[in-house]
């Protein structure tokens, strides 16, 4: 008898974030999930390009280049998790099959957003933004003196951008699939108030679930995650 058939995990990364923060994912996933990085038009390997306007035109460029087939899922981490619920409610609109689930990391719900200060950061100049996003926990601190850091700023400009200028709907669009929210204990911006508010954005089952660490508690509990995740997906194949 064969066990439950893989389920593909598509992977957005946080701002200023690429596919490559998915790395160690592809390597390291047990044989029951498959990792897919996504990556938004001006970033990483889609660098060269143009980005999207809006975080929710990001969103259906994604929809538009995934044809799932067979069982998958959405996690996204921080700003990706906004992106890849959009993505979920983009590929509806596109009559595919939904996902098997969402994860929104580290995200605060789209109702919420205008709480957080990364608006703002878009006014500081290069070093005082690296110094604000490193201090609150928004990027490793080894980005403010990496020698590359030329390279970073850019890509993190516009992914604030992109937050910044988001503009959810009055309403929240739930969506079709069960919604997983976790979060990092000590990651001042997605407190448990604040991560309860994703249970609108769902017609099915909402999880709330915390995490020992941060901001990038999803990288740093590694082996943590990935139990949770096998979890998540042997449950829902079960049904």
């Amino acid at each position: 008898m064969t066990g439950p058939e893989p389920l593909t995990l598509y992977c957005v990364p946080h701002a200023g974030g690429s596919a490559r923060s998915f790395v160690r994912w592809r390597r390291e996933l047990p044989a029951a999930l498959h990792a897919r990085p996504l990556e938004i038009a001006g970033k990483g390997l889609r660098s060269r390009e143009p980005r999207a306007a809006t975080l929710r035109a990001a969103a259906a460029d994604l929809a538009l280049r995934l044809d799932p087939a067979g069982r998958y899922a959405l996690l996204g981490h921080s700003m990706g998790g906004l992106l890849a619920y959009e993505t979920a409610l983009a590929l509806h609109a596109l009559g595919r099959p939904a996902p098997e689930f969402v994860v929104v990391a580290a995200t605060r719900p789209p109702h919420l957003l205008g709480g957080s200060s990364y608006g703002p950061l878009l006014a500081l100049d290069d070093d005082a933004l690296l110094d604000a996003l490193a201090e609150n926990g928004r990027i490793p601190r080894e980005v403010r003196r990496s020698p590359m850091r030329h390279r970073f700023v850019p890509v993190i400009r516009g992914d604030l951008a992109l937050l910044a200028g988001h503009r959810p709907d009055p309403e929240p669009r739930p969506l079709r699939s069960d919604l997983v929210a976790w979060y990092g204990g000590d990651d001042a911006d997605t407190p448990p108030e604040v991560m309860a508010g994703w249970r609108h954005y769902t017609r099915r089952t909402h999880v709330g679930e915390a995490f020992d660490g941060g901001h990038f508690f999803l990288h740093e509990r590694f082996d943590e995650v990935v139990a949770r995740l096998l979890g998540l997906a042997q449950h829902r194949a079960g049904r």
